[in-house]
C-alpha cells in the first residue's frame, strides 16, 4: 500500500511542478527494458536515506551512467568519494554547483562516466562466481 502512496505524491508533485514533459514514472520493468533505459542515459540517481548495497547504482555505473547518489552505506565507496559519480550533500547550493560542473565540462563528464563503468564491470556476476570458486577450494 505504500508503494502506491508513494507513486501518488510522486505524480502529484510532478503536476504540481510541471514536470510532464521532463519524468515520466514507468513502474517496475524487465530486465530488457531497464538495460535500454541505462544504455540510453546519462545519469542514474539514487537520493536514499539507508540503501544498503545499491544494485541500481552498480548497474547504472556499467553502462556508463554518472551516478548520483546520498553517503550511505558502501555509496561513497562505490563512487570512490566523488571521482566516479556525484556524492549528494543534500544541500540543494552545493549539490548544484556539483552538478553544474560535471554538465559544464565534457571532459570532466565523460571521465566520471568512464570511470564509473571501468569499476562496476569489475563487480559482475561471473567475477563473483569466480571468486566464490576461490573461496570454497581453499
Amino acid at each position: 500500500m505504500a508503494k502506491v502512496a508513494d507513486r501518488k505524491l510522486l505524480e502529484d508533485y510532478i503536476v504540481t511542478n510541471n514536470l510532464e514533459n521532463y519524468v515520466v514514472l514507468k513502474g517496475n520493468q524487465n530486465q530488457e527494458v531497464v538495460t535500454e533505459a541505462y544504455q540510453n542515459s546519462h545519469f542514474v540517481v539514487l537520493p536514499s536515506k539507508s540503501e544498503g548495497w545499491p544494485k541500481v547504482v552498480a548497474e547504472g555505473m556499467f553502462w556508463g551512467c554518472i551516478p548520483i547518489a546520498t553517503c550511505v552505506s558502501c555509496v561513497p565507496f562505490m563512487l570512490d568519494y566523488g571521482k566516479r559519480g556525484v556524492l549528494l550533500e543534500m544541500d540543494l547550493e552545493l549539490d548544484i554547483k556539483q552538478l553544474e560542473a560535471i554538465l559544464n565540462s565534457e571532459m570532466f563528464f565523460d571521465d566520471k562516466g568512464i570511470k564509473a563503468s571501468e569499476w562496476s564491470q569489475k563487480y559482475t556476476l561471473n567475477v563473483f562466481e569466480e571468486e566464490i570458486k576461490k573461496l570454497l577450494r581453499e
